[in-house]
């Protein structure tokens, strides 16, 4: 059997294969900023019902998506960091509602329900 000109090698992808990691890639990290934002949507829920929360779990989760990101960024910069915008609004946001709850604490008003757990 001749080899035709237009047949991979073996091991080789054919022609008309798509490499849809790049694809894959942007859905994982699609789906990291939507577990994020859910994260953080929790964490204000509960700052502004008076519960006390502990960052440090949030904290470690924002610093490893960062860390994956820097190690492989992503293909669509543009829809990524429009994501991640949108992702430190929420942060700022929460950063106000943990101050202005702090402030109520420490006045003496406000209800400190504990850390949410």
């Amino acid at each position: 059997m001749s080899k035709k000109p237009h047949d991979p090698a073996p091991g080789d992808d054919p022609p008309w294969a798509v490499d849809d990691t790049a694809d894959e890639t942007a859905d994982d990290t699609a789906d990291e900023i939507a577990a994020l934002a859910t994260l953080i949507s929790q964490a204000r829920e509960l700052v502004n019902s008076g519960h006390t929360i502990d960052l440090a779990g949030l904290s470690e989760k924002v610093n490893a998506f960062c860390a994956g990101l820097a190690k492989n960024p992503p293909a669509d910069v543009d829809s990524v960091a429009r994501m991640i915008e949108a992702l430190v609004g929420d942060l700022n946001r929460l950063a106000q509602e943990i101050t202005e709850q702090h402030h109520r604490i420490t006045s003496g008003g406000g209800p400190d329900k504990g850390n949410g757990s």
